[in-house]
């Protein structure tokens, strides 16, 4: 079964920008990377699929129901989204932070249990953030606050995480640790994770599905060097590029001259 199922989903804001029919079935399991240039419908897409949008036409199936039948409290059961940016108005705890994702768990007022102690625990330990567990998430780099979001998001114990340019202000070091503990949660705990990238050599390198966006258009779904073409970014992005596999690992990867000359 299908973990999300959009069956022609159409969109449109105020301001003009539309997303127009896209189909897109996402099997439980995947590690799936949402991509194209800028304006294209990426976060529009990610934000239909986790309810904070609704469609005006087409429909979003969650595990086979329909995605609006779903309370608020139910969804964040199933699903863990973590925006592009947030900020924290308060100098919270890390343990409290990533505590907070107990809250779908719990009955109002209930008090935290053995049990949510021993699921926040086991985040911390899995983003390697539990010595920052007594620091105030305020004074933590765009590195170590990004891991603590992705703990909070594993301590709601969802099935399905989507991610909205996860690695964007981090540095090369965290970028790749953050991709690599995205990777271990897909494979380890079999959960089914859906990214928004501008980075298309980290979406070759470890999202086996890609899906391009364009226009808020559908272009093309497929693996890395099925959607990472010279045709395809020169049609969505207007660049030329050359496009050739890495020599280490075979991904597609985009080389450029530095300038027209």
């Amino acid at each position: 079964m299908a973990s999300l199922e959009v069956d022609k989903v159409s969109f449109q804001y105020l301001q003009g920008f539309s997303l127009h029919e896209v189909s897109l079935d996402i099997p439980t399991g995947s590690f799936l990377a949402l991509i194209g240039p800028n304006g294209s419908g990426k976060t529009t897409l990610l934000r239909l699929m986790s309810k904070t949008l609704k469609p005006d036409t087409g429909s979003i199936l969650l595990e086979g129901n329909f995605l609006q039948d779903f309370s608020s409290l139910e969804l964040a059961r199933k699903v863990a989204v973590i925006a592009s940016e947030q900020h924290f108005d308060f100098p919270f705890l890390v343990r409290d932070v990533v505590s907070m994702g107990r809250f779908p768990h719990q009955a109002r007022l209930e008090r935290t249990s053995q049990r949510d102690r021993q699921i926040v625990d086991e985040s911390l330990q899995m983003t390697q953030t539990e010595h920052l567990a007594d620091r105030p998430v305020s004074s933590l780099s765009s590195g170590e606050r990004q891991r603590v979001l992705v703990a909070r998001a594993l301590a709601q114990t969802p099935s399905i995480l989507m991610l909205d340019e996860p690695t964007a202000h981090l540095d090369i070091s965290h970028q790749i640790g953050t991709f690599r503990l995205l990777r271990q949660l897909n494979r380890s705990r079999g959960m089914t994770i859906i990214t928004v990238l501008h980075d298309l050599t980290a979406a070759a390198v470890f999202c086996p599905t890609v899906v391009l966006l364009h226009q808020g258009r559908l272009i093309k779904q497929g693996s890395p060097s099925e959607v990472i073409t010279p045709e395809t970014i020169l049609e969505t992005y207007q660049t030329e590029v050359t496009v050739h596999p890495s020599p280490v690992g075979g991904f597609p990867q985009i080389s450029y001259p530095a300038d027209e000359g």
